[in-house]
């Protein structure tokens, strides 16, 4: 009796581009652990170690070094091997000026684009916000959908990718910043730059935004000056 012929599923180009390689592997791994605080800022990395705990060779490992390196996240000392960075004051304080013109620039351009609808998921965010207890792992949630919301707004892929990355280098301050920075303060600001979006005042919504900003990067610098 013939065997069943063997059925080969294709893989679609789409899945093949779904399916992280080795090197986005390590350096998802590498940035979840950094950025939750699990690998203290100044931590030394030692590429062998993290090669075999992925069970892969050094070169993915390298590359996914390179890749963090240029996200800020980490520094490879030449003959000294590679460390977390380690963000002084004045680092945070430009790192958020940066952030500020750039997500004034947002805003702006949000002001143009955005929907009756995209207001509407923006309010029922804020709205969930409200009901949060604290600067809990919810709000926080919440607080990154709603600004990645508005920066979406602006249509501009360019530039939301330009501000995901210094948002990702100050990340692990602000979690560690949380109880410091709070949430009423920066609440009303959500709320005003929503406002700022409906009544379509791009001059409102960049005062705000860089308000909002500015007081944050003055918080944590005094954090990290402290």
């Amino acid at each position: 009796m013939a065997s069943a012929p063997t059925v080969r599923k294709r893989v679609t180009t789409a899945q093949a581009l779904a399916i992280p390689s080795r090197q986005e592997a390590v350096a998802a791994t590498l940035r979840f652990d950094i950025l939750r605080g699990q690998v203290a800022a100044g931590a030394r990395l030692d590429i062998d170690e993290i090669a075999a705990r992925h069970g892969v060779s050094r070169t993915p490992v390298r590359d996914a070094l390179k890749q963090l390196e240029a996200e800020g996240l980490v520094h490879v000392l030449p003959y000294r091997g590679v460390e977390v960075t380690r963000l002084s004051a004045e680092d945070l304080r430009e790192i958020f000026a940066i952030r500020s013109a750039l997500e004034q620039l947002a805003i702006a351009m949000a002001v143009q684009h955005i929907t009756d609808a995209e207001l509407g998921g923006l309010r029922r965010i804020l709205k969930r916000m409200d009901r949060a207890r604290g600067r809990d792992q919810s709000w926080t949630m919440l607080n990154a959908s709603f600004h990645d919301a508005v920066h979406a707004a602006s249509r501009s892929p360019r530039l939301i990718e330009m501000i995901r990355m210094q948002r990702t280098n100050v990340e692990r301050y602000v979690r560690a910043g949380a109880a410091d920075l709070g949430t009423a303060p920066q609440q009303a600001e959500h709320w005003e730059m929503l406002e700022a979006l409906a009544a379509r005042d791009a001059a409102a919504a960049r005062a705000v935004i860089a308000r909002h900003l500015d007081r944050t990067a003055e918080t944590l610098a005094g954090l990290a000056g402290a």
